[in-house]
């Protein structure tokens, strides 16, 4: 997980490396720093980090030590990178049998959006529908296309993926 933080430091020499190194000594990775060094309230500045986590425990362990160190989390955001998922679903696909799959889908965890486009035409008896969205693990983007795969053979329609990702 991505966290982005803002911390009010004491404008004292080696505040900046007091806030910083519980985040390295925990397994994170720093990102990015932003400091504002000029300007000054209260004695204190404030500095903005983009770092990666590999959970909320560790995220928790590190505002602790930040608490004991006396640095102030002025702010704190989590930010959520998201994964691109693209799916057109052609062939004998009825609207109850898409309605199942979404259903399906919004029930998962680490899913953003899921947006669907269906489409009938009455010449030549064809259906499809183009579904769109973003998940935030790669994980539930491959349990959706497993999903995906099982009801297309279930029901005989055919699932095409897109190339984008």
């Amino acid at each position: 997980m991505k966290v982005n933080v803002d911390l009010r430091l004491k404008d004292v020499p080696g505040q900046l490396v007091l806030a910083l190194e519980p985040i390295s000594a925990n397994g994170g990775n720093i990102v990015g720093v932003v400091h504002h060094r000029d300007v000054v309230v209260g004695g204190h500045i404030t500095v903005n980090v983009t770092f990666e986590i590999k959970s909320d425990k560790i995220l928790e362990r590190i505002l602790e030590i930040w608490k004991e160190r006396e640095i102030d989390v002025a702010r704190l955001g989590s930010i959520y990178e998201t994964i691109s998922i693209e799916y057109l679903l052609v062939g004998d696909i009825t609207t109850g049998e898409l309605n199942n799959i979404v259903k399906e889908i919004e029930s998962m965890e680490d899913l953003e959006s899921i947006n669907i486009r269906y489409s009938v035409s009455h010449l030549s008896n064809g259906k499809a529908a183009f579904l769109i969205g973003k998940v935030r693990k790669r994980e539930t983007s491959e349990r959706i296309e497993e999903l995906l795969n099982v009801k297309a053979q279930e029901h005989g329609f055919l699932v095409i993926r897109s190339l984008g990702d």
